[in-house]
């Protein structure tokens, strides 16, 4: 059974550290020399094709590292334990900081280019905390898989 846990986390986790990784390496920094109309339409148009998918592959690899870290022993037990509460952590943060941001910028609210730049900003740096953080955590489940 912990071969199937193990599984289902790696092939999440992967899929999930990966998206995240695509966002940060190629959207972001487009995103930074767009003008505010282009920003908006672009970062809705991104957020349609990533919005039900990366939250699923989260949830999943959250589910699985659980499972691993329950059927597991010793370290392995305790770096899956790691990260499934840095996982919870990417999930929290995700829906309290990112998301509300996430909603206000595909809107179709009349907002200031000023407020725009400034959720922007805030959007960008919390989404590339959740890349560095997820990316470690897709290294610490692949130790806990070795150990």
């Amino acid at each position: 059974m912990n071969e199937w846990w193990a599984i289902a986390m790696l092939i999440s986790g992967g899929l999930f550290a990966g998206g995240v990784v695509s966002i940060a390496w190629e959207r972001v920094p487009a995103w930074q020399t767009t003008t505010t109309p282009d920003f908006r339409t672009s970062f809705a148009h991104t957020l349609e094709r990533v919005d039900r998918l990366q939250p699923a592959l989260l949830s999943i690899w959250l589910a699985s590292t659980i499972g691993y870290g329950v059927t597991a022993t010793g370290a392995a037990r305790t770096l899956a334990g790691f990260a499934a509460a840095g996982l919870l952590l990417i999930l929290v943060g995700s829906v309290a900081w990112l998301v509300p941001i996430q909603q206000t910028l595909k809107s179709g609210t009349e907002l200031p280019p000023a407020v725009v730049d400034g959720l922007r900003a805030q959007w960008r740096r919390g989404h590339l905390i959740r890349t560095v953080i997820a990316v470690a955590l897709f290294v610490l489940t692949v130790a806990a898989t070795t150990v």
